[in-house]
Order: C-alpha cells, then sequence, then structure tokens
C-alpha cells in the first residue's frame, strides 16, 4: 500500500477570456499519482503547470473539484477530529520562503517549542531539549533559537521551516521550490539537507520544482506536467536519460548540464511566449500540441491517453512512436 496515493485529482477554477466571457479553468486536470514510503519524487513543470496547485491540493490546502487522496489507506476529504490532525501531522509542507508562515514576533525557539505544545509532542520541561535537536538536525546552532526571523539569511529560514515540519515527525514532506529563492551557492546545501533527512529518517518527499537537475539531484521518480496534466512519469534517471514526450525534451534540451546542480540557475527551463502558459480551459485534445513540432491534427482534438514506455513508465503522447 502506498502512503500517498491519489486518483483523478482536478482542480478548476472560475475566470474570464479577454473578450470578459466567463471561462471554468483548469488548474490540475485528472492527475493521478502515488508515493511509497520513503520514496522522493519529484514533479517538475514550467510556471502555471499545475505544479504547485497538485502539491496544496495533495494536502488538503488547495479544495479538489473532483478526485480521490488516500494518505495510509484512509479518504483525506471529509477528515475532522483526530483523523484530520493525525494527517496534518503526517504531511507536511515546506514552501519557497518560510518568511511568510512564521510570526516575525517570535523567535524561532518559541515558534518550534510552539508546535511541540499545541501538538501535545512534548511536556514543557522537555521542549527545550527537543528544540535543540531540531535545529540540529537542520544545521542550526542552539544559541539560534533566541533569534526572530529577520536576523536569518534565507538558506536559514528555509532550514527553520524543515525544522519545524520536522517536529510533528512526518512520513511525508512536501517541498515547493525550496531552493528557488536561494543563491546558488545555498541551493546544494538545502537540496543535501532534504535527501540526507530522508534517508536517515524514511521519511517520503514531493519535491515541486521548475528545475530538471534539482530533481535529479534528489528524487528517485518524476512527474512531468503541462497546464495541469502529466506528461510523462517514470524513474528519474530513465527519463531524463532519454525522454520520449516532446515537452519533456525540450525542457532537457533547455538544460546545460543535468547532472551538476551547482552550475544550475534559476532561470524557467524553457523560453515561452507567457500567452501560451495562460490557464487551459477544458479541452480534449493535448495541452502541448500547439508548441509540439510532432503535433497531428487529432492532437488538437483528443486527449491522448498514457503509453508505457517500460517499467514503470508512462508517456501521454500520440504524435509519434514511443
Amino acid at each position: 500500500m502506498s502512503l500517498l496515493e491519489a486518483t483523478g485529482v482536478t482542480v478548476r477554477y472560475h475566470g474570464h477570456d479577454d473578450h470578459g466571457r466567463s471561462q471554468l479553468w483548469a488548474a490540475v486536470d485528472g492527475v493521478s499519482l502515488a508515493v511509497a514510503e520513503g520514496e522522493r519524487v519529484g514533479i517538475i513543470g514550467e510556471s502555471g503547470s499545475g505544479k504547485t496547485t497538485l502539491g496544496k491540493a495533495l494536502l488538503g490546502i488547495e479544495p479538489m473539484s473532483q478526485g480521490t487522496i488516500l494518505f495510509r489507506g484512509q479518504n483525506v476529504h471529509g477528515m475532522k477530529g483526530p483523523a484530520l490532525k493525525a494527517f496534518r501531522q503526517g504531511a507536511q509542507m515546506i514552501f519557497q520562503d518560510p518568511m511568510g508562515s512564521l510570526n516575525p514576533r517570535m523567535t524561532i525557539g518559541s515558534a518550534l517549542s510552539e508546535v511541540l505544545s499545541v501538538h501535545k509532542l512534548a511536556t514543557s520541561s522537555e521542549r527545550p531539549e527537543r528544540v535543540k535537536n531540531l535545529l540540529h538536525q537542520v544545521g542550526l546552532d542552539n544559541g539560534y533559537a533566541r533569534r526572530y526571523p529577520h536576523e536569518f539569511s534565507g538558506g536559514q529560514r528555509q532550514r527553520i521551516g524543515i525544522a519545524r515540519a520536522l517536529a510533528l515527525n512526518p512520513a511525508l514532506l512536501v517541498a515547493d521550490e525550496p531552493v528557488s529563492a536561494l543563491d546558488v551557492s545555498v541551493q546544494a546545501q538545502i537540496l543535501n539537507l532534504i535527501r540526507d533527512l530522508s534517508e536517515a529518517r524514511g521519511m517520503a518527499v514531493l519535491l515541486v520544482a521548475h528545475d530538471l537537475a534539482v530533481v535529479n539531484y534528489v528524487c528517485q521518480r518524476v512527474l512531468i506536467m503541462y497546464k495541469g496534466r502529466v506528461m510523462e512519469e517514470g524513474m528519474a534517471q530513465e527519463v531524463f536519460r532519454n525522454p520520449r514526450h516532446p515537452y519533456t525534451q525540450l525542457l532537457k534540451s533547455s538544460v546545460p548540464d543535468l547532472d551538476d546542480v551547482s552550475r544550475r540557475t534559476n532561470a524557467e527551463p524553457c523560453s515561452v511566449d507567457q500567452a501560451k502558459l495562460s490557464p487551459p480551459k477544458l479541452s480534449t485534445g493535448c495541452a502541448f500540441a500547439s508548441r509540439c513540432a510532432q503535433a497531428k491534427e487529432k492532437c488538437f482534438t483528443e486527449k491522448p491517453g498514457f503509453h508505457e514506455a517500460g517499467p514503470g513508465w508512462k508517456v501521454r503522447c500520440g504524435s509519434h512512436e514511443l
């Protein structure tokens, strides 16, 4: 049984087109995925691909329009009371910049202690030692506990965000672009920390990113998203070594050195017309058809299904032989 299993997750929004007419947009369109205990899975896509919305929907932060999410076999939708509290402890999220979720008037030590207190994970006499251990696990000295959020660098704040998530001993950590706002020199340190904690704790990680090098460095398996749909899914090394979907091929061609995370940049994976990244209307065709050099007429009218490209390797494409 998977730790997290999502089936047909769809998130829709009401909006307006260029003429002011009401439209229904699909930010996430029927995505299914599974994350095993201790597994590290990456979700890659450009801005507007729906990857962050999907991550939030999986944790119940963003409401779904339809779909099913199971956490350790229990349906997340409609959870209340002790079941919901247990889910919140078991699945935690860290963000691109945790500053917005840190109380500027509380010291870091107080913020971490509060988490332990609210969830009744330590007595008042145990909390100082627990806070010290949490800071140590993310590479921070205990003396930092007396400091306030604004006194830390971006990389240090991200470590604090990770420490706060670890306080609940989660089985799953959803990391939403955790290094994209950091200096290149700091990025590898945070990625190493996430990977090391995952291995040491047996903690699963769902890493949301727009950078192939980041996901290739940390994750074992990857999902490639475009306009709310999964285009390709498989083992990260296999997908990045020989991508089958035209979109994945485009992403890979824009990365100078996929294996060297220390040389990556914060640029988007490829230069695109921003108009093409507007929220997609509900349609039956392939979301990538308008940008695909291999597109056929049916690609604009028929929603392609998944094809098996190998064991555990799926590609959503009907335009060419896989």
